[in-house]
């Protein structure tokens, strides 16, 4: 059975993110846009097998998180580019928090492998802040279940009175 069509994965964020984020190599790619690669051949340079890259490209294009936008250097043949859309860019905060993560439990004697920072390069970092814009802190934060899983247990229920043969649940 695939994973994505239990009702649990199906209506969760988490798991239709990973379905496109979770793929082998599409992190490491994005980071590779952020640091302003768009060639393939630049892409390369994070040790992918090229028939694998021309893939994880493709995947991330249609996804809509990069856009293949033909380019064309003077006495070249036109080639292909691939740029960062709004959805690829919205996943930044994403490789910040999983730098994060890396740097305080997986890290490395020399220091911090990426760092985020603002276009005057002062340091920035993610923070949970609640509906007023307060800080708040990681410890108090949990997760709960949102309306689609809810909505989801219900016709799960609706379903398995329909199996039963009890068409009047409500």
């Amino acid at each position: 059975m695939d994973a994505m069509s239990l009702p649990a994965n199906q209506n969760c964020s988490i798991a239709r993110t990973l379905t496109v984020l979770g793929q082998k190599w599409n992190l490491l790619l994005l980071r590779e846009a952020f640091l302003g690669r768009s060639r393939f051949a630049e892409f390369q340079r994070i040790g992918i097998p090229n028939a694998t890259l021309g893939q994880r490209l493709n995947d991330l294009v249609c996804a809509g998180l990069l856009e293949r936008v033909t380019y064309q250097e003077e006495g070249e043949r036109s080639r292909e580019e691939y740029l960062l859309t709004e959805a690829g860019r919205d996943v930044l905060p994403v490789l910040a928090a999983l730098s994060a993560w890396g740097d305080r439990h997986r890290p490395q004697e020399t220091g911090q492998g990426v760092l985020y920072a603002t276009a005057g390069e002062r340091p920035v970092h993610l923070e949970f802040r609640d509906d007023h814009g307060e800080p708040v802190d990681q410890d108090t934060v949990s997760i709960i279940r949102g309306p689609a899983y809810y909505a989801a247990l219900a016709a799960a229920g609706r379903s398995s009175d329909r199996a039963r043969g009890d068409d009047h649940a409500s």
